[in-house]
């Protein structure tokens, strides 16, 4: 009798063994793969400061459209929204974005910008509208009114449009170009800005 109970016992201590070491076995075999993955997967970092708009997401060499988006609006401002006093520190800030290549045209545009707003005495602002964007070729097309200011009046409101490229480099996003491709002019007695 007490032989069975034995044998009974030494079954299940066996199955239970056997199940444990097959658990193990589909354990490791999960955490292996899972690893392997590990190694072509890119880390993905959500972001959501306070002074944007929306969320975005960065993930490897991969930028969400809402980040493309958003970037284009802020470089637009940098470029578009500036006075004779400010549009040398936002070229500062812009240019910490400028890919290398791109750098030294970035920097006489903004000095020869710079003479134009202060012999003309204009201030620029820019209001976006239509934002199109190509997240596959980092590009974005955006139009809105540039509008000139000589003092506190306007002088002239223009629909222009400007197409904006970014590259990538070990995931972080740079400005590559910002040229304008369209402009209806609106105005009459509009200045050339």
């Amino acid at each position: 009798m007490k032989f069975t109970l034995y044998q009974k016992r030494m079954s299940n201590l066996s199955l239970q063994r056997n199940v444990l070491v097959a658990a193990c076995c589909g354990l490791f075999v999960i955490t292996f793969l899972l690893t392997v993955f590990l190694f072509f997967k890119h880390e993905k970092t959500i972001v959501s400061p306070p002074e944007l708009k929306q969320s975005y997401w960065v993930e490897g060499n991969r930028f969400s459209p809402s980040y493309l988006e958003e970037m284009a609006v802020y470089f637009t401002h940098l470029l578009l929204d500036v006075t004779e006093l400010n549009i040398i520190p936002q070229g500062e800030i812009l240019l910490r974005y400028i890919l290398p290549d791109s750098y030294g045209g970035f920097k006489s545009k903004i000095l020869a910008d710079e003479k134009r707003l202060k012999k003309e005495q204009l201030s620029l602002h820019f209001v976006p509208g239509d934002i199109e964007l190509s997240p596959n070729t980092l590009t974005a097309e955006i139009s809105g009114d540039l509008m000139s200011y000589v003092g506190s009046q306007k002088v002239s409101q223009i629909r222009e449009s400007y197409r904006i490229v970014f590259t990538q480099r070990l995931g972080r996003l740079f400005l590559k170009s910002f040229e304008m491709i369209k402009s209806e002019k609106e105005n009459a007695h509009e200045t050339n800005p």
